[in-house]
Formats: structure tokens, sequence, C-alpha cells
């Protein structure tokens, strides 16, 4: 029995590693960028980011690049602990690296198609502002993800609180494509066309290929 249990802690020492990588990430990240790091973490006012740090003549800064390292990470923590939570993958660092690389190749895909597209509807400056805004958000949602996974993978493994986590980071994420559509109406109400295509082409259709490849 005490085997058995001890070969248990061993396969899932590898997800403290993923913890550990990731804090390292956000301290490297808070230490070459202070001021930045602290107007982002700014939940609350998010305008003023936005304000300060959204002129810049190259938007997809080193702040963002590193940041969304640190939302992949965090985001295939999540894919994977919704699977393994209705049983649909194992617990393993091998099947945690086949979903990172899937994901990772899935995100790099979507960009380059949407970049493409972005250019050949002239729309280059808009999508720059927009995908800047979008990976904002999303990386201030995955600093607070990475704080409840780790309450939850070490402090309080209950299926119900990690429930209550994928609902809750869903629901913020949701909010906050709600706020950036609302924000640039103006400019998707005369292209209802690309932005239902935008959705289901970039938003829906690359995990529901994930999904069909995993299975």
């Amino acid at each position: 029995m005490e085997d058995w249990i001890s070969r248990t802690e061993l396969q899932r020492d590898w997800i403290s590693l993923v913890f550990l990588f990731n804090f390292i990430l956000l301290a490297v990240l808070r230490s070459k960028h202070p001021r930045q790091f602290k107007t982002f973490i700014r939940f609350i006012d998010p305008k003023l980011y936005f304000k300060v740090y959204g002129k810049d003549d190259s938007l997809i800064q080193s702040f963002t690049v590193l940041g969304t390292v640190f939302l992949l990470i965090n985001l295939c923590l999540g894919v994977f602990y919704c699977l393994t939570f209705f049983e649909f993958g194992s617990s393993s660092f091998s099947f945690f690296s086949t979903l990172l690389i899937h994901i990772v190749g899935m995100i790099l895909v979507r960009f380059v198609f949407l970049k493409t597209c972005c250019k050949l509807l002239e729309i280059d400056g808009f999508s720059e502002i927009f995908i800047f805004k979008t990976l904002s958000y999303q990386i201030q949602i995955s600093i607070l993800s990475f704080i409840l996974f780790l309450f939850y993978e070490f402090s309080y493994p209950a299926q119900e609180f990690l429930l209550l986590i994928i609902i809750v980071i869903t629901g913020l994420y949701l909010l906050s494509q709600l706020s950036l559509y609302r924000e640039y109406w103006s400019v998707f109400k005369y292209n209802l066309l690309y932005l239902i295509l935008y959705l289901c082409t970039f938003k829906l259709a690359p995990w529901i290929l994930l999904y069909s490849t995993l299975k």
C-alpha cells in the first residue's frame, strides 16, 4: 500500500515543476517590467494599462510575449484539469505534454491565419490593437487562474472547487470578450459576416479540431 502511494506521488511530481516554472516566469515578468507589471495587475482599471502601453509602435512587446508563454502553460493546465475531471485523459506528464504541443501549434496556426486574413482585408492596424487587448485580458485572467490552480493542487484538491474554478475562469473570459466586442461594435456591426466567420473559424473550430485529434 505504501509503495502504491509513493508511486502515485512521484507520478504527480512533474506538475510541481510546471507550477515552479510558471512562478519563475511570473517573477521574471515582474523584475524585467516592474512599472508595466504594476499597472497591468490593476484588474479593476484595465483602461489605464491600455492608455499607457497601447500606443507603442510595436504593440506585441516583450512583456506581452513573456505573458503569452505564461498564458499558454496556464491554458494547458486548465484544459488538462478539465479533461481529467471528466475522465477524458490520464493525469500523466505525457498527456500534459501532448496537450501543450497541440495547443501551442493550434494557437500559432490561428495567429498566422488571423494576421493573413486581416492583411487581406486591410485592417492590420485594427487587428494589432484587438490582438493586444485580447492577449492582455487573457494574461490577466491567467494570473488569477494560476493562483486558483495552485491552491487547488496543493491545498484544497476537491472536485467541487475545481468545477468552481472552471466556471469562474470561463465566465471572466466570456465577459472580457463581450467587453471587447462592445468596445469595437462600431467596427463589427458593418462586418457581421466577417465577425461570424471569425468566431466560427478562429474561436470554435480550433478547439473542435483539438478535441477530435485527441479523441
